[in-house]
């Protein structure tokens, strides 16, 4: 058996020695039953260490302050466990070692299992992925690069901060199949011009919606499909969400790993995924790949009413965008 003593100094121990992922695994899975507010907890906590070691690869933070925010991490995550701990003491949680996952599987034990949440995706999902990023375009205009995506009636949304006014909109354009083969190459972009009069651009939910014009020569609209939407159902906290995305305005690309839904606060989905600049105005997919939200930034970013913050990144729900929009 055991001991929960045991249990949650080793995880603290885990902490301290640099295994905080591990840990926060095993936390997560203990509390997933049965102490839902400890649970969602521990995955802003895995949350805000994602954010935090993306912003160290983009370069956001010196290795020094990394160093420091890091430490206030694990801090934080001590006193989680201590919290677990404290929980488990007043009898909510169990003591029985079936209760107790371990990210490392004992060598006596199956030598397969499901570590965590079930993150097994069928080819059949990978296939509809590649569907549905055609719709996913690179958005120009003369003052920043920026992603977009169509609805049907050859609509074009994105961000207002990507497109903010009808004037911005008739000097800019969008590229479809701005994206790489399997060599490497990059493959020929499809320009298509936006229809100014027909733009609707509000900065409180940063979005803009306009029309495409239908090219004269070449490729049609219909050629790109289009993206549905959910505007009912929105992701809880913990489950995936997916991105695609141009960023820092390149070849189009898809974040498929350590992309959990950290927080949800008035109309905005905040999560894990990583995203560069370039990225705004990237549909956020559910796990249907239906959009759910409009991704349009990152950062430390406001939590609650409280004005409690976390770094992550952040959409606004398509839900919200419907009450502005005819979507």
């Amino acid at each position: 058996m055991i001991e929960a003593d045991s249990f949650f100094e080793q995880l603290k121990d885990r902490i301290t020695a640099g295994d905080e992922r591990g840990a926060l695994d095993d936390l997560r899975q203990l509390t997933k039953e049965r102490a839902p507010r400890l649970y969602n907890e521990t995955i802003l906590q895995v949350g805000r260490l994602n954010q935090l070691e993306a912003s160290e690869r983009r370069g956001e933070l010196t290795r020094e302050e990394f160093r420091v925010e890091t430490a206030k991490l694990r801090r934080s995550f001590v006193s989680l466990v201590d919290a677990a701990d404290r929980v488990m003491r007043s009898g909510a949680l169990p003591t029985r070692r079936a209760d107790v996952v371990f990210s490392r599987t004992p060598e006596e034990t199956t030598l397969e299992k499901i570590i965590g949440a079930n993150n097994l995706k069928s080819i059949a999902w990978l296939r509809r992925g590649l569907d549905v990023a055609r719709s996913v375009c690179r958005v120009v205009t003369p003052r920043t690069i920026g992603s977009g995506f169509l609805l049907s009636g050859c609509r074009l949304m994105t961000n207002h901060h990507v497109i903010p006014s009808a004037e911005i909109a008739a000097k800019s354009y969008v590229e479809f199949n701005v994206e790489e083969d399997l060599e490497g190459r990059l493959s020929p972009p499809y320009r298509v011009t936006i229809d100014a009069d027909t733009v609707r651009a509000e900065e409180d939910l940063d979005f803009c919606l306009a029309t495409l014009k239908e090219p004269a020569l070449g490729v049609p609209l219909s050629e790109w499909g289009f993206l549905e939407i959910d505007t009912v159902n929105v992701p809880a906290v913990g489950e995936h969400v997916t991105i695609i995305q141009h960023p820092a305005g390149g070849p189009k690309q898809i974040a498929i790993t350590a992309n959990q839904v950290v927080n949800i606060y008035e109309h905005r989905l905040q999560y894990s995924t990583d995203t560069m600049p370039g990225s705004s105005g990237s549909p956020v997919f559910n796990d249907n790949w239906r959009v759910v939200a409009l991704h349009h930034r990152g950062g430390n970013l406001v939590t609650n009413a409280s004005g409690d913050r976390m770094y992550a990144n952040e959409g606004i729900l398509v839900r919200d965008l419907k009450r502005r929009l005819s979507l």
